[in-house]
């Protein structure tokens, strides 16, 4: 993956508190997350219409893998701290992990190899760290954002 590759993603423009409670539901190809915030009134819904990949693993097991990577390994789908773009002015968001991060477009076409170059003109992916699982979604379409705030 090519370096700050991924941003923070804002769904609702409000500051998410880090390790939410997702739960996720694939119907086919479109992928429903459902997202609630503990200790606050957030919680949402992220649609997405479509998507190209999924994968979830276990957060802990995913803690564990990351701290056995070494440098250069090519073959590491999940994004790396490396990927991410943190910066000074935005650091004040990251004293704790941020939730949910957005890749620029296609940043990892390449994972779909040749065919996939041609099935997939926009590719974006969404890095979601939850209490339980990461997910990273690959999809072609914005995600419908519903708020379900009181």
């Amino acid at each position: 993956m090519s370096k700050a590759c991924y941003h923070p993603w804002f769904p609702l423009n409000t500051a998410l508190k880090p390790y939410p409670l997702v739960h996720c539901q694939l119907n086919h190809l479109s992928l429903t997350i459902n997202w609630q915030q503990e200790q606050d009134s957030v919680a949402m819904i992220i649609y997405f219409p479509t998507i190209a990949g999924l994968q979830v693993i276990d957060e802990s097991s995913y803690q564990t893998y990351l701290t056995n990577v070494s440098d250069g390994n090519n073959s590491i789908t999940f994004p790396l701290d490396e990927d991410l773009h943190i910066t000074e002015n935005n650091n004040e968001y990251f004293s704790l992990p941020w939730p949910i991060w957005k890749s620029v477009k296609n940043a990892r076409l390449h994972c779909y190899g040749g065919l996939g170059e041609h099935i997939y003109t926009q590719l974006y992916s969404y890095y979601i760290i939850s209490q339980e699982c990461v997910y990273l979604i690959d999809t072609e379409c914005e995600p419908e954002i519903t708020s379900l705030n009181i």
